[in-house]
């Protein structure tokens, strides 16, 4: 309301956008190697280059990774930092990904992360949607690609990443597209149903042990199941 009579009645010029809601608590590589030496879990630690190859490759494989990296994301979507990440052209993964690790219904979907200067060729797309809140009805040509980040009706509510607003995980989006030739990933939010999004390295470890996660990675360390 305060905004309407602002721009609409008073006509003053928008001054400020919001470009960021990565505004929650962050965990550093110290305090997440702390944690996992004192809880005895195994991990290996990579590099951001070597990190992110080895996860795009095991996402191409079909792989269900557990993405926990940076500040929380405000709101209710899980935009990179906070994410359960799959490879968005099996159209097989989003019953899997509904019943092994989210636990809700088989009809539920997910939406796509995709890079920004890619998401024209994806969608009838001609604004940016940063935050996982709009509907773009996606193009049949290419929807083979994002087929189990797409509604049943043709559209997807879209995560557009941009490498300024998220490196690592636009660099992740990348390399899959490098090995696949999908710019995109299937891009849900880490919990299970009825549960608040991790916030903690002890919130996602426990998440990833009571769902079918394969590997968590938890800033450079990755975790496997096995």
């Amino acid at each position: 309301a305060a905004l309407y009579t602002y721009h609409q009645i008073l006509k003053k010029e928008k001054v400020w956008s919001m470009d960021s809601v990565y505004l929650g608590p962050s965990f550093n590589d110290k305090e997440i190697g702390n944690f996992l030496d004192k809880s005895k879990i195994e991990y290996t630690k990579f590099s951001d280059e070597d990190l992110v190859k080895n996860v795009a490759n095991l996402l191409s494989q079909d792989e269900i990774v557990g993405w926990f990296q940076g500040r929380m994301e405000f709101g209710p979507r899980a935009l990179g930092n906070r994410s359960i990440l799959a490879n968005p052209k099996n159209p097989k993964m989003k019953d899997i990904v509904n019943k092994k690790v989210k636990h809700r219904e088989e009809f539920r979907p997910f939406a796509p992360a995709i890079l920004t200067e890619k998401a024209s060729k994806y969608l009838t797309y001609d604004y940016d949607s940063p935050f996982m809140t709009i509907n773009f009805e996606t193009n049949s040509d290419t929807r083979k690609n994002i087929i189990s980040a797409t509604h049943i009706d043709g559209t997807a509510r879209v995560q557009t990443v941009s490498r300024e607003r998220n490196k690592k995980f636009y660099d992740l989006i990348k390399e899959f597209e490098n090995i696949t030739d999908a710019p995109a990933l299937l891009n849900t939010s880490f919990n299970v149903k009825g549960e608040p999004i991790v916030c903690s390295p002890e919130d996602a470890y426990n998440c990833f042990m009571n769902t079918e996660i394969n590997y968590l990675v938890l800033g450079n360390y990755l975790i496997s199941k096995d």
